[in-house]
């Protein structure tokens, strides 16, 4: 999914997870290699203004330029003020390349006349600023350990055309205690257990840091467990972009434990029976932005959730999620909410396009009750335009035992039921009244029917929007907004 976007300075935003035996989540130790990293933020009221405004060996063979591939997140001359952080591979010059490829032998030294056999070999022998080109074909699954590149030489694992990754044997490409790394073009199939695992080998006070995954596909995994397709866990200022992820059997798209800083940008997410994006067990500062989630059995974004107490990074942690901004993506048919905070602190959801939601449209829920926790507290839900029948809908807003609803703050969305022609007021309660919201109004959008949700000239959603007090980035083609701004995730044409 590739689409040009722009995006603001980095508001601190990250989470992750990966799997141990035990209760809940983990990350399987697998490696050495300590990193560097920080903590997590706690949290925080996050709210809204008010109103209606605004080591090895191996031959190199040549060096070569990154090109960032994919939706441009910030990087480059003249990136809009409002752009997403771009990636910290875009531009760099790799002083040196190893080759992988089919015809590759296990004796190869990485040159381009004598390949690798394998991605795993390849990366073995790669050092700082080395790029790791993999020719066209299929490959077993790939295991990095704890690669480490370095600030301005990352290491990176870049398909060169069609590669797939067989990952019948469990885990389609994993790594522990990585660093500066870059994992871009690949398709994962057939994984029996997660399609990636990234962890920290559960050294929480060392998380791994600066990695990017780009422009994969990875259609299914698992095989009738907690399996999901991307499991992060104990990771830092990390990027997912431009991806297409769909299948991920009983777990989640991108299931997240400890992880901070994060951008989630550009991406379709698509026809799995479990949540969408997780992130939990102390997760903090991650932007989710401009992605499609579309045919979500669970809740598409679960902000929260509910992690073993030995799993949280760091481990004094007092919310399962805090300061998690899920700003201009568009939601199609989320079947169990478009967005649930669920022992969120200061989570935030604003600029949103939501169509046909089922069930509930949001939910506010507390899983961990640990003494040491804090109520799921301090939520945003604003500026969302959202479309649906009103006959699919329980009830607007579901609001659990445990939490502090009277902590959010709603307002300023656009509510329109296809089925109430005429007079409807949306069924909200156990939170505190909406203000400045707009109520079957029709958004006029282009081609509901045909999934294009821009607005046409003379919605009623433009300028609409009421301030918020974080940044406010792109919208979802990239677009900086207007001020005051439009309700929903497209910017007035």
């Amino acid at each position: 999914m590739r689409r040009t976007l722009v995006v603001f300075a980095v508001l601190g935003f990250l989470c992750c997870e990966t799997p141990v035996p035990g209760p809940d989540d983990g990350g399987a130790a697998t490696g050495g290699g300590a990193a560097t990293g920080g903590g997590a933020a706690t949290g925080g009221g996050a709210a809204t203004g008010g109103g209606a405004a605004a080591g090895g060996g191996g031959a190199a063979t040549g060096g070569g330029t990154a090109t960032g591939g994919g939706s441009a997140t910030g990087g480059g001359g003249g990136a809009s003020s409002c752009a997403v952080p771009a990636a910290f591979d875009v531009g760099v010059t790799y002083s040196r390349t190893l080759h992988v490829s089919p015809t590759g032998t296990a004796q190869g030294d990485g040159s381009a006349g004598n390949p690798y056999d394998t991605i795993t070999r390849a990366a073995a022998a790669a050092t700082p600023g080395t790029r790791v080109l993999v020719a066209p074909g299929t490959y077993p699954a790939v295991s990095l350990g704890a690669l480490s590149g370095q600030p301005g030489q990352p290491i990176a694992i870049s398909a060169n055309g069609a590669v797939t990754i067989d990952a019948s044997s469990g885990v389609g490409i994993s790594m522990s205690d990585g660093q500066w790394v870059v994992i871009e073009g690949f398709t994962i199939a057939g994984a029996t257990v997660h399609g990636m695992n990234l962890d920290d080998a559960s050294s929480l006070d060392t998380p791994s840091h600066h990695v990017v995954l780009r422009d994969l596909t990875i259609a299914g995994a698992g095989s009738g467990g907690n399996n999901d397709c991307i499991k992060l866990s104990g990771l830092d200022d990390f990027q997912v972009l431009d991806s297409d992820i769909s299948g991920c059997n009983r777990g989640e798209i991108i299931d997240m434990v400890g992880c901070h800083r994060g951008v989630i940008h550009g991406n379709s997410f698509h026809d799995t029976i479990a949540n969408g994006v997780q992130a939990k067990g102390g997760s903090a500062d991650t932007l989710i932005h401009g992605n499609r989630f579309e045919r979500i059995a669970g809740r598409a974004v679960n902000a929260g959730g509910s992690t073993g107490l030995a799993y949280f990074r760091p481990q004094n942690a007092t919310a399962e999620a805090s300061g998690l901004k899920v700003i201009s993506n568009v939601f199609i048919g989320s079947a169990m909410s478009a967005v649930a905070f669920v022992g969120c602190d200061g989570c935030v959801a604003a600029h949103n396009t939501i169509i046909e939601p089922r069930t509930w449209v949001a939910r506010i829920l507390q899983e961990n009750t640990d003494a040491r926790f804090v109520p799921s507290r301090n939520g945003v839900f604003v500026n969302n335009l959202i479309v649906l029948n009103a006959a699919d809908i329980s009830t607007v807003v579901n609001v659990g035992p445990n939490t502090a609803p009277a902590t959010f703050t709603f307002g300023n969305n656009l509510w329109f039921a296809l089925d109430r022609p005429g007079t409807w007021t949306p069924p909200i309660s156990g939170v505190p009244a909406e203000t400045g919201s707009l109520v079957q109004r029709d958004p006029l959008l282009v081609n509901r029917a045909g999934g294009d949700f821009h607005l046409m000239a003379g919605s009623p959603a433009a300028g609409a929007a009421r301030a918020l007090t974080v940044p406010l980035p792109s919208d979802f083609d990239g677009r900086c907004f207007a001020s005051p701004a439009t309700v929903g995730a497209f910017a007035a044409p």
